[in-house]
């Protein structure tokens, strides 16, 4: 799948995979009920990704593969319930 991308849409939790000094999230992934992890891209708002630590989703858009990891490009995403993680 390197280089080609295809729609896909999927649910899962949205989960932190990357932070800065003081430990605040900057990137996050979609963790799947099958334990696949995508990495989340929203070229337009990065923060509204942010928002929804800990939440599962739907999210629709296209998926590559970047440097052996599956990322999506987020286009659409809805919000289904709350998770609690203590």
């Amino acid at each position: 799948m390197e280089g080609n991308s295809e729609q896909i849409s999927l649910r899962g939790i949205v989960i932190p995979v990357d932070w800065d000094e003081e430990g605040n999230a900057l990137k996050v992934a979609l963790l799947t009920a099958h334990e696949k992890e995508y990495l989340l891209r929203d070229d337009g708002n990065s923060s509204r990704l942010l928002s929804l630590l800990r939440q599962e989703v739907d999210v629709t858009g296209t998926v590559r593969e970047e440097a052996g990891k599956k990322v999506i490009t987020v286009q659409h995403c809805r919000t289904l319930k709350r998770v609690r993680i203590p």
